[in-house]
This record gives C-alpha cells, structure tokens and sequence, in this order.
C-alpha cells in the first residue's frame, strides 16, 4: 500500500519545537514526559503551544520503517472488551493470530495532554503492523493510519473510512430470518424493537426486517417499528449502563402485535419482564425474538438469533494479514453469517388472535 506521506508530516523534531518556544531541547523532552517538576507552569504552557502549532508527533517517518515487519497486530477495544461480544471476539482473534504465528497487542494507553486533538502518536510507532478496532473509531485516527500505509480493520462498524476493511454480522439476513421465523408459526403482526438511529448496525437490521416483512404481507410495516436512542440494558441492570429499555417495551407492547423481533438480547429480554408484568404468557399471548444469544437470555428460554463472535475475532486477523499481503479493504473486508436458535418464546399465535 502506498503512503502518501508529504515532506512535513511526521518531519517536526523537538529541536524545532524548542526553537519556537524559546526553551531547550530538553525541556521539551520534560514536557513530553510529563515531568512537571522540571519547569515552571509558563513554561510547560508555550512548549505545549509550540506542539500544538507545529503538529509534532514524536514518532520517526513511516516510510523509514515500513520495511520493519513486528509480527504484532495492535488491537483497540471501542466497545468492552468484556462480556459475551468482546470477549469471544478477541478469543477467536487470538486462535486465529497463534495459527498465524502473530502476536496481539492491546492498546490501553490513553493520548497524553500534549496531543493535539486528531493526532495518531500512540498508532505510528510502528510496535504493531496493523490495528483491528472492535467498535466504532475515530475516523481521524483511522483515515490517518491508512494515509500512513498502514493496515486497519474495523469489527462491528458499517460506516468506515475509504481503505479500512470491515468485518461484520449479516445483520439483514438476521432480522430477515427473524421475520421468517415468526410467519412460519403463523404471525403477520409483528413489531421491531430497534437500535440506535445514528448507528449503522441498527439501520442494517431495520432494512432486513423491512424487506422481509413487505416480501411477505405486502404492506409497509413501519408502523410496527419502536426504535431505541441506545442499544439498551435490562432496565439498569446491564454494567456501566445508566439507561432504561422500559419505554420502548412499553410501546411496542402497545402495539396491536402477537410477536416482537428485537434487535438484540437485551430488548428482547425487557420486552419479556414487561410482558409478564402485564400478564401476559411467552410465547402463549406474545413471541419474543432477540439477536446475539445473550447466555441469560439463553437460560430463560429466548429464541436468538446467534451470531458466531469468534468467527468475527478471526476473520479480523485475516483481515489484517490480506492487507500487509497488498489486497484491497475490499478483499479482506467480510460479511460472517447467523444462526437461528429456536427456543421456549416463539409459538403460533393464540389469545391475541392472528
């Protein structure tokens, strides 16, 4: 992959930085690591100024060290890395890059103050030849790495920079599968719980249930659609999430439906606890689809729609490897499939009537 770094980028040194702030080289050296008990406050002040104006990043040139192959691929979680999405991704990562005879580095540094918002100082020291981010990224960070010739894949994350491969679910044979499902048992009235506008996941899963429900019933089914202003938790329950699934429950039960497909375990699970309380029956009076095949969700007898995570984990490191080999973002990018799980909470419909 061709850089195309110009003469001035990555070119700034400290001499020069020192220069414009009228201090030493070594002052400079203080302030980039942080030893504050070296220098006065007004110092510290115009050296960082001198950083900013001239964009200095301490890293030497990307094309002298693009020859230097590390065999590390640098991993940075923007989703958590716990739980039962990240932590299978980065177990199906790991087999994948000990077959390749890879190392895995997880990036946990956060950016010092000295750098200049945008700035992509901790990705160009060349510790790792490509970077897989699980989640959404800073596209200033990633459009970057790519201008720097440097290989980037993004996991879970339909809107990406030119250059950046992709890995994701089919999200849209997902929830067409989930439409399916629900018809083959008798359904036409049923509702979708869905994500987050602003996310592009989401949107892929409300083409597939649109798409499916018009192919079936012929009829525009956006009456049928509640959607979230996040992915959701189980009514405060989910860790390190203040936000509450209830009124989207609320409304979709509201609706004149039998059945909910849900875009993912956790509505789908909040739908479930507001039925009961309003007494309804699962799957006798309403049946319940989530995605992802949450283990709690499994335990309660939730009909899932699984995607294989490590598939994910995987698919990423061979993403990286086909763009250190010189292919394309699109030729290493990959769509991995889903699976039904058909449990306890879909039935034919009954005391709602069909």
């Amino acid at each position: 992959m061709k850089s195309t770094l110009s003469s001035k980028d990555l070119r700034v040194s400290i001499r020069q930085v020192a220069q414009r702030a009228g201090v030493s080289a070594m002052t400079v050296s203080n302030v980039l690591r942080a030893r504050e008990d070296q220098m006065v406050g007004e110092t510290r002040a115009r050296v960082l100024q001198a950083i900013h104006d001239l964009g200095y990043v301490p890293v030497r040139s990307a094309i002298q060290n693009r020859h230097v192959a590390t065999n590390s691929i640098g991993l940075v979680f923007i989703q958590a890395l716990e739980g039962e999405i990240g932590y299978p991704t980065f177990l199906g990562m790991c087999d994948r890059a000990r077959q390749k005879d890879y190392d895995l580095t997880v990036l946990l540094r956060s950016e010092p103050e000295w750098v200049k918002p945008g700035t992509e100082s901790q990705f160009l020291d060349r510790r790792c030849d490509g970077f897989i981010f699980i989640g959404d990224s800073r596209h200033e960070i990633t459009e970057a790495l790519v201008r720097h010739g440097i290989p980037v894949v993004e996991c879970y994350s339909v809107f990406s920079p030119t250059g950046v491969a992709n890995i994701l679910i089919d999200n849209v044979c997902a929830m067409r599968q989930g439409v399916t499902l629900l018809a083959e048992h008798g359904h036409r009235r049923i509702g979708f719980l869905a994500g987050p506008k602003n996310n592009g996941e989401a949107q892929q899963r409300i083409e597939g249930y649109r798409s499916r429900m018009y192919e079936l019933f012929g009829e525009n089914p956006d009456k049928y659609i509640v959607q979230g202003e996040t992915w959701g938790d189980l009514w405060g329950c989910k860790k390190g999430s203040g936000q509450d699934t209830r009124p989207y429950a609320e409304a979709i039960l509201a609706m004149d439906v039998t059945a909910v497909l849900c875009a993912n375990d956790l509505f789908a699970l909040a739908v479930w606890r507001l039925a009961e309380e309003k007494g309804l029956r699962v799957p006798e009076d309403i049946s319940i689809v989530g995605m992802d095949n949450l283990a709690q969700g499994a335990e309660r007898g939730l009909t899932s729609i699984a995607p294989c995570f490590e598939q994910i984990g995987s698919a990423a490191v061979d993403a990286i490897l086909t763009l250190l080999q010189g292919g394309s973002s699109a030729d290493a990018s990959q769509i991995i499939p889903v699976s039904m799980m058909e449990r306890a909470s879909v039935a034919a419909p009954h005391t709602r009537g069909i």
